[in-house]
């Protein structure tokens, strides 16, 4: 057998204890990933631990977090005597455009102005909405406007986002949905 110098037999026994240690991080790795691997594909199969309602993991429609509300959405037809008691023609209107269609809040503004609705004014809202949506500063008001619009919902609150349009003073705002797009 040869011999070796001291350095040589350092540096040999010093590359068998890195091809060694090496060796058992990749084993250790392995049976790490294998059970993760297996562990999760089992979990998966029983299913979630927790589960929650579908209401809970889903955005209802229509709804965001740019309104204040402090009612929920009345998507019921207004009762006579709500659009006698608080009748909208003298309140102050925000009609928000949230369509790709230009000009969509300005027509809206005149079909109002002809059914007796005076101050009414137009602009754009940033967010595209489906439906149209009724936000009153107070409950009642604004009730009467609902059976213009196809599937409006009605709601209690201040607009805060969405908009470069003066809301203050304004005692209803509507932001028209695509459903309530005249295609023009």
């Amino acid at each position: 057998m040869k011999k070796q110098s001291p350095v040589g037999l350092f540096f040999g026994i010093l590359l068998r204890a890195v091809v060694v240690i090496f060796g058992l991080a990749i084993i250790a790795f392995g049976i790490f990933f294998l059970s993760k691997v297996i562990g999760d594909g089992i979990k998966a199969n029983n299913g979630p631990v927790t589960t929650l309602p579908d209401s809970v993991l889903t955005d209802v429609e229509g709804r965001d977090d740019l309104i204040y509300n402090t009612a929920e959405p009345d998507t019921q037809e207004p009762d006579t005597e709500a659009q006698e008691a608080s009748p909208s023609h003298d309140k102050n209107i925000l009609v928000l455009n949230s369509t790709n269609t230009t000009g969509l809040a300005g027509r809206w503004c005149d079909r109002l102005r002809e059914q007796g609705y005076a101050n009414v004014e137009a602009a754009d809202y940033s967010d595209t909405q489906t439906s149209t949506r009724i936000i009153a500063v107070e409950d009642g008001v604004g009730k009467d406007l609902v059976p213009y619009f196809n599937g409006a919902t009605y709601e209690v609150g201040i607009v805060t986002q969405g908009t470069n349009a003066d809301v203050s003073g304004k005692d209803i705002v509507i932001i028209i949905g695509t459903n309530d797009d005249d295609g023009q």
